[in-house]
């Protein structure tokens, strides 16, 4: 199935045959109750392409930016397409590092000038929260954690262990960090 959805202008019927068209040749690939969900939104003369794949709770995402939609779109489907390349890869490279990187560390501490509670007035005061996004995580080992995290193109990701406490993974300059909720 295809969801196509145009944010900030009207999609013509002829753009959605072409991503149609496109998507179809990628669907091959996919197992047969896999849906795509495109997006495409405009802002200050760019157009923005949002591709995500869902299959049983895995998500894979391609997207692009560029100033005409004929080229956005055709970019979004090919960093799909590298996106699948590179999953094949994973699950077919039996040589591929196993461990996840232990997490380690300690807290630098604070500047003694400075109190605990003005640190956290400031710190209140200057965020601003552009987005919340609520989630369900899935239950998954930490490897298809990790293949999910680079399929969406994130530096992070939240799910549930097979253990049942929920992780997040993150990436690491070389590797990956797990934590754990408790």
């Amino acid at each position: 199935m295809i969801n196509i959805t145009a944010r900030g202008f009207d999609l013509k019927q002829g753009t959605k045959d072409g991503i149609e068209k496109e998507l179809k040749r990628i669907e091959k690939m996919l197992p047969d109750n896999a849906s795509f969900d495109v997006t495409i939104s405009r802002a200050h003369d760019e157009y923005k392409c949002d591709i995500t794949v869902k299959h049983v709770g895995s998500f894979i995402r391609g997207e692009a930016v560029a100033e005409r939609i004929e080229p956005v779109v055709d970019m979004a489907v090919d960093d799909l397409k590298r996106k699948l390349r590179k999953l094949k890869t994973f699950f077919v490279d039996k040589k591929r590092k196993g461990g996840i990187d232990e997490i380690a560390g300690a807290f630098e501490s604070f500047d003694d000038d400075v109190a605990m509670d003005d640190f956290d007035q400031v710190y209140y005061d200057s965020v601003d929260i552009a987005r919340t996004k609520h989630i369900t995580p899935n239950i998954m080992t930490d490897d298809e954690a990790i293949v999910q995290m680079e399929m969406l193109g994130h530096s992070f990701f939240v799910y549930l262990g097979i253990d049942g406490e929920t992780k997040i993974v993150y990436k690491r300059k070389n590797g990956y960090g797990l934590l754990v909720c408790e």
